[in-house]
């Protein structure tokens, strides 16, 4: 929400600069996230001073030029020539001397310079409306009727002063901030000063000249609902103070009639809507529903299909507005308008909300009226304008004010103790500073006593309902730094506690993965639908659904780990961050009959080179045997070590593996499909592993058996086995598990060869055995029996052909 310096000053004195206002309503909770200075014109007419013709000659070398001396001030006057029709002798003008930045209506700048045209000296300019930006017209130059003497800044006359606007994150229980009036209010309550409301004494009602009816079937809907008539208007551009006010706030003029709702709605944070009152049907307006699917336009042109929930301000033909949210094209304020009626309502907060969520309409209306506006508010805020209009737009009240309050909404009543306002703050504060505070905010204090007191809330601070909201309120104006902090601090004592098992294991593997160069991610459960799209793993009929979703994007809770890594990976590489470790421990969700299931998963992701570029070693992008190498470490973490992994193909992965334990699936690693990076904009190999965490954890063996390193010395043995390539190096490692030998200590493959020395069909592996003897040394007999016990199994078992 943007707010005007400028504007608050209207309402009360603010002698402190920008940046310590800024800093008052930050501390008490209207935080100013950004300053911005506002000029109503470009270039701001710095520099230009009013200057006085104190002769006007033709252009010796010239008929439509005149050669000018102008009084600016100094001690010398300026000669310059000017070819304007209109100038003359004894004219105050404005001049812009040598030196300075124009800047004109249509955007571009020009640099006076002092210069010579047709032979005579030009020492600055006399400038046109459209020459510094106050206008289009460029018939002449700008003759001012000014009493100023010559050499005074021109800001002096136009007053078109540069703003200080302030950029305020508002939250959403504070609906009474939503204008200048109610941020004046909160500095009114900070400083201890008054606050000027705009006076409107002299609204009178008129005579029944534009007749209307108002009718209201739902008043809970609409507590209460003010309109009024008004004749004669002459719609057209707003006058400068007003357009450069909503300027100043981002807003875009559109004519006086909507320029002034608007600015009122900005002045005291209540909406208005000026309907044309010649469109209306039957001169009867009815705020209530209409049958669902019924079409209606709304101001921006679009057609929207309505639920039958919104409320509708209608006529006798069908809906002229959105209750609270847009007005309706067809009954819009335009050039030919000349009769109009005005509305100012107070509307239940949560219908609007709804209305405005189904249509995804976001009005400054609608903002106002979601967090709660001023149900006291409605009367005065249609006084106002309707001054305006007078003032403005030459309309003349046609009615009398018709206001529909079956039942006022009365003040929130809050028994308060001062016992608890010391508990919670730590601090005893004197209650005549408690009511001095609360006096400041308008909530008025009745029976009092000893110990306490009640206080009234005023029904527009809708975020006050409670005694600890009134506690905030007090130590908000009051001032978080002035609450003490003592010498001696106490808290009550809390034991130290022993993690419980699932904590200590995911500690345990976060370090694990921490110390191989892994970065912990944390993703959001919600994800798109369309994700399920792009696989055939997961299945739309299992998506958990949300109901109210934050936006089309995030409509469905995630089905797995997946996709939430691949956005970080995509969001990481396009700002040149390509060698990614990644791990995330996270909930995965699915829909089972009427059933919903939730999992916990950890899910690891590698791409890109495995170790940073360096001159020691070429880059080397990550492979399977990477994440492979790395789940198994995650295993052994966990104590598990009987288990049995697959080749695994389809799913996500390319290829991958499978790892079960008493057939009950444990995790999938392996490379993602590259159909599937590519859909995802992933430009580069990624490795991922998938772990179901709760199967870990129930098969996590914390325990640690402590064994003796053997003492005798290891002893290594090499073979090759040429085999068929649809055999897997897992079905290797099957039989050399099988085996159960105590002598293998260790085996790894240390080369895989396909080429023209082997068959087509055939592969080569390179295996190294360490074997090792607990109680003596191995001798060659005992060592030529293990492997030749292997060998004969590999014959047997894979039909390999052994090499030694």
């Amino acid at each position: 929400m943007k707010i005007s310096l400028n504007w608050l000053k209207e309402y009360i004195q603010l002698p402190e600069s920008p940046k310590e206002v800024a800093h008052l309503l930050t501390q008490s909770g209207l935080e100013v996230t950004g300053r911005t200075t506002f000029e109503p014109i470009k270039g701001g007419l710095q520099g230009l001073i009013v200057g006085q013709v104190l002769t006007c000659e033709t252009h010796p070398n010239a008929d439509r030029l005149k050669v000018t001396q102008v009084e600016v001030g100094q001690e010398a006057s300026l000669q310059i020539v000017c070819g304007a029709p209109n100038v003359q002798a004894g004219q105050k003008v404005v001049v812009a001397p040598v030196g300075i930045m124009l800047h004109s209506e249509d955007g571009s700048t020009l640099k006076i310079k002092k210069t010579k045209i047709r032979g005579e000296v030009s020492e600055g300019m006399i400038c046109a409306e459209d020459e510094i930006g106050l206008g289009t017209t460029h018939d002449g130059i700008l003759v001012l009727d000014t009493s100023l003497p010559p050499g005074t800044p021109i800001t002096q006359h136009f007053d078109r002063q540069l703003d200080e606007i302030f950029e305020i994150d508002l939250t959403p229980n504070r609906g009474d901030a939503c204008s200048h009036l109610g941020v004046a209010r909160e500095l009114g309550a900070l400083l201890d000063r008054p606050v000027q409301y705009p006076s409107v004494e002299a609204f009178k009602a008129g005579t029944e000249q534009l007749p209307i009816q108002i009718e209201v079937p739902d008043p809970t809907a609409c507590p209460r609902y003010s309109g009024i008539t008004i004749s004669g208007v002459k719609v057209q551009a707003s006058p400068s103070w007003l357009s450069d006010k909503l300027r100043a706030i981002g807003l875009t003029p559109v004519n006086n009639v909507v320029d002034i709702t608007n600015f009122v709605m900005h002045e005291l944070g209540q909406p208005l809507h000026a309907f044309d009152y010649d469109q209306i049907i039957g001169q009867k307006v009815v705020v209530g529903h209409l049958k669902p699917d019924t079409s209606f336009v709304t101001l921006d042109g679009t057609t929207r299909k309505l639920s039958g929930t919104e409320l509708m301000i209608c006529d006798q033909a069908g809906g002229i507005g959105m209750a609270g949210i847009l007005g309706g094209q067809h009954t819009g304020v335009r050039a030919e308008t000349k009769n109009i009626f005005l509305e100012s309502a107070y509307f239940s907060p949560g219908v609007i909300r709804k209305a405005a969520k189904h249509h995804a309409l976001k009005t400054d209306a609608s903002f106002r009226y979601e967090r709660g506006t001023d149900p006291n508010l409605t009367v005065y805020a249609l006084q106002r304008a309707c001054l305006l209009i007078q003032k403005i737009a030459q309309g003349e009240i046609a009615s009398q004010l018709i206001d529909l309050y079956p039942e006022k909404i009365e003040d929130v009543k809050i028994k308060v103790h001062y016992a608890n306002i010391e508990r919670l703050l730590g601090q005893n504060i004197p209650g005549t500073i408690i009511k001095q505070i609360l006096n400041r905010l308008d909530i008025a204090i009745s029976q009092e006593e000893t110990d306490s007191f009640v206080a009234s809330v005023p029904p527009y601070r809708v975020d006050v309902q409670r005694e600890v909201d009134i506690i905030e309120e007090i130590v908000r104006i009051y001032g978080y730094d002035r609450i003490e902090v003592k010498g001696q601090l106490g808290s009550t004592y809390l034991a130290r506690t022993n993690q419980s098992a699932p904590h200590q294991a995911k500690d345990k593997i976060a370090s694990l993965l921490a110390a191989n160069g892994y970065h912990e991610i944390y993703t959001n459960s919600l994800t798109k639908s369309a994700y399920a799209e792009l696989t055939n793993v997961l299945d739309n009929q299992q998506n958990v659904t949300i109901s109210n979703p934050l936006s089309e994007t995030l409509d469905v809770l995630r089905q797995t780990l997946l996709f939430g890594g691949l956005e970080v990976i995509v969001h990481n590489v396009n700002r040149k961050q390509s060698d990614l470790k990644l791990f995330e421990f996270g909930k995965i969700y699915r829909q089972a009959g009427r059933q919903y299931v939730e999992a916990n998963r950890l899910g690891i992701w590698l791409t890109g080179n495995i170790e940073t570029i360096n001159w020691l070693r070429k880059p080397q992008g990550a492979t399977y045997q990477d994440i492979h190498a790395l789940v198994r470490k995650v295993l052994s973490q966990l104590g598990i070590t009987e288990f049995v992994t697959e080749p695994f193909e389809g799913s996500f992965y390319q290829a991958g593996i499978q790892v079960f334990s008493d057939q009950t699936p444990l995790l999938t690693a392996g490379a993602v499909q590259p159909t599937l990076l590519k859909q995802m904009s992933v430009s580069q190999p990624v490795f991922f592993a998938d772990i179901d965490w709760d199967a870990l954890q129930i098969r996590s063996n914390p325990s640690k058996t402590y064994q003796p390193i053997s003492k005798f010395p290891l002893v290594k043995r090499d073979i090759s086995l040429v085999l068929d390539k649809a055999i897997s190096f897992e079905a290797v490692k099957r039989v050399i598990t099988q085996q159960n030998n105590r002598l293998i200590q260790d085996f790894t493959v240390f080369d895989v060869y396909e080429g023209e020395k082997l068959a087509p069909n055939k592969k080569a592996y390179a295996l190294s055995f360490v074997l090792q003897g607990k109680d003596k040394t191995l001798d060659e007999k005992t060592i030529d029996q293990v492997m030749g016990r292997l060998m004969r199994a590999f014959e047997s078992q894979l039909g390999a052909l052994i090499r030694v």
